[in-house]
């Protein structure tokens, strides 16, 4: 018996939870926007400063006969073997071991932009999951029996895991933008193209347990991927990123640029250094799910229709993400096949989930057609 009200709570509830996610994701912007500002304005301060040191100087030796010069010699000498003073341009606190400016904090008075939307995103993560679960009473059964509920609750299971993220690593909310953005994408998906009214299970997936086990780590499985290719993606432009700073730098530039108010934004996240480590911790748990997920699948089918594989497309495309991510993590584990590349098959591996998640379920004919649609 379907309770058409839960139903339409449900509902009511997702279309909320897209419209905070969409402000969660101006807030995110804002943040990232008016950092990169302030990043600007320190670096003009910075060169500005750093001019007018050199005028000053200029001055001093044209008015001493160069007498200043030896004497801020010796004082550099006695200061510290040849460094430059703490205040001199180029070193102060605002700026880094390269003399690049570093982003400027804003003050602590407030709340910042990016802790609104953080807080909102909370707010519309708690919601997100309330309207899966009311999804789940009106049916009564487990919210993810189509390709609407499979899509909504394992978006859910992205956001509670970037949250937990990001309370553990408070520099990872900068990813916010990069996370929210594809989560927002796939609800509107979800309830423009993929909605279907709540109903009853279909009698193939009626009277067994695995429906709980299988497709409940099939989930976990494909919402860590989802949050991989993010970390993996972010980690592919911040090395980018970092090569392109070194070379400016070794050029000679006392204040390297590198693709304006993005490059500002890149800045502002963790090295890529860090984010290959998170993207492998992710992904190595993403791989242990998808293991269980074939292992499950495998004994479900042989009890549903009397046999362990039968090179259904499903079946197929689930095994081919395992490969890829299993050959990710072989070769992460050498000692040669570490960053771009390694990226780049994780990558590879999200490009499969996300067929097998779309093509697959709407345009292959198989066993598995449960999309709904």
């Amino acid at each position: 018996m379907i309770n058409e009200q839960l139903a339409e709570i449900s509902n009511l509830a997702l279309v909320v939870t897209i419209v905070l996610y969409v402000l969660a994701l101006i807030g995110f912007g804002a943040d990232l926007a008016s950092s990169s500002q302030r990043r600007s304005d320190a670096r003009l301060a910075a060169q500005e400063h750093q001019g007018e040191g050199r005028t000053l100087q200029t001055a001093t030796v044209a008015a001493d006969g160069g007498g200043a010069v030896a004497g801020g010699g010796a004082a550099i000498a006695v200061d510290g073997g040849g460094a430059p003073p703490a205040d001199a341009p180029g070193h102060g606190p605002g700026t880094g071991t390269s003399g690049a400016v570093a982003p400027a904090r804003p003050a602590s008075g407030g709340m910042s932009a990016q802790r609104f939307a953080f807080l909102l995103t909370a707010a519309a993560t708690v919601l997100h999951v309330v309207g899966v679960l009311t999804r789940a009473l009106a049916t009564q059964r487990v919210p993810w029996a189509n390709m609407y509920e499979f899509a909504t609750t394992s978006s859910a299971a992205v956001m509670l895991a970037f949250l937990v993220f990001s309370i553990k690593r408070v520099e990872l909310r900068a990813l916010g933008s990069f996370v929210v953005g594809p989560v927002l994408l796939v609800l509107l998906l979800a309830q423009t193209f993929w909605i279907v009214p709540a109903a009853n299970l279909t009698p193939s997936l009626q009277n067994s347990h695995w429906i709980y086990i299988h497709i409940g780590v099939a989930i976990i499985a494909t919402s860590l991927s989802i949050l991989g290719a993010v970390v993996a993606g972010m980690q592919l432009l911040q090395a980018r990123h970092e090569r392109a700073l070194a070379e400016l730098t070794s050029a000679g530039q006392e204040h390297p640029e590198h693709w304006g108010r993005f490059g500002h934004v890149l800045d502002r996240l963790p090295t890529s250094t860090v984010l290959e480590a998170l993207s492998f911790r992710i992904h190595s748990v993403a791989f242990v799910c998808w293991t269980f997920t074939l292992i499950f699948g495998a004994i479900w089918a042989r009890e549903a229709w009397g046999r362990f594989w039968g090179w259904d497309p499903k079946e197929v495309w689930t095994f081919i993400i395992w490969v890829i991510y299993a050959s990710y993590l072989h070769a992460r584990a050498t000692g040669g096949f570490r960053g771009n590349r390694a990226a780049g098959l994780a990558l590879a591996g999200f490009v499969a989930v996300v067929f097998n998640y779309t093509i697959v379920n709407t345009v292959i004919n198989g066993l598995h057609s449960y999309s709904g649609l």
